[in-house]
């Protein structure tokens, strides 16, 4: 699957296949997460990835890095979920981190992304439990429109506070 994951040059050309460029005059597009409260009998829960603001005019793709702290780890099985019709959305561990590619990569016309939740990201708590106030951190956001062009994503990393009870 890591081929699968491309990276940041390739990712822009894969979505309405190349061509784009310009500026950029809409706002970043930016993510947001809620926080976690997992309590004493709870070992999995669904972290929520979502528009924090409506995306960019057209943006059909994002990338996205989220790193767990080490009270949790990726769920097993099937744990990333649509959150709306996408034609792409995979994810992988790379380099310590979950590597999140959300929207459409097959297609020339890719569709644009609907504001609200993008996708759920199922996580599960360690083995021993490690007791405590931790934060989850998106950041390294990607995006590209369906013409090719970057569509600016927010540099600023994105933080969810989980307590592990």
């Amino acid at each position: 699957m890591r081929a699968a994951l491309l990276p940041a040059v390739l990712l822009f050309s894969a979505c309405g296949g190349g061509g784009g460029g310009g500026t950029s005059v809409a706002a970043p597009v930016r993510l947001s997460v809620p926080d976690l409260d997992l309590g004493p009998a709870t070992t999995s829960a669904e972290l929520l990835v979502q528009f924090a603001q409506p995306p960019a005019t057209g943006t059909a793709l994002l990338q996205v890095a989220i790193e767990l702290p080490p009270a949790l780890t990726i769920a097993p099985g099937a744990p990333l979920q649509p959150g709306q019709p996408l034609a792409t959305l995979k994810g992988e561990m790379v380099s310590g981190r979950y590597l999140v590619v959300c929207g459409d990569d097959r297609n020339r016309e890719a569709l644009p992304l609907r504001t609200g939740l993008l996708f759920s990201l199922r996580l599960a708590t360690t083995t021993p439990r490690q007791v405590g106030t931790f934060q989850i951190t998106l950041r390294d956001l990607l995006a590209a429109r369906s013409d090719s062009s970057n569509a600016d994503g927010d540099v600023n990393p994105v933080v969810a506070t989980v307590i592990v009870r």
